[in-house]
């Protein structure tokens, strides 16, 4: 599993990357709608790397509580999004959602199993 977990934190990590690339491809510089979008993958980031680290320390309930409260909150603000765009079933919206409930889904088996 820890195999797993690296790659869908860095399946995360990227999907950010490419958001902040894509945000500065499209977005007037120094707009508001910028400097949210890069916020928010700033957050992802964080939580991929948190996940990362996680992944490493499989006894630490309070890092696997951070990450799944994250990851929770990152799929609410993606279908958010989605609802915002009107198509809660885009390509970008179902990436993350899937990705968030994954690492979600391993963090909160860190809680649970955990001695």
């Amino acid at each position: 599993m820890l195999i797993a977990e690296f790659a869908f934190s860095a399946v995360l990590f990227i999907g950010a990357l490419l958001h902040v690339y894509g945000s500065f491809a499209t977005l007037p510089s120094g707009s508001p709608e910028l400097v949210w979008s890069i916020g928010s993958s700033g957050f992802a980031i964080l939580l991929s790397v948190l996940a990362a680290l996680r992944a490493r320390r499989r006894t630490d309930r309070a890092l696997s509580a951070i990450v799944g409260v994250g990851c929770i909150g990152w799929v609410a603000l993606v279908l958010t999004f989605g609802m915002a765009i009107g198509n809660p079933a885009d390509p970008r919206v179902l990436y993350h959602v899937v990705v968030g409930l994954l690492l979600a889904a391993f963090a909160v088996r860190g809680i649970v199993f955990t001695r």
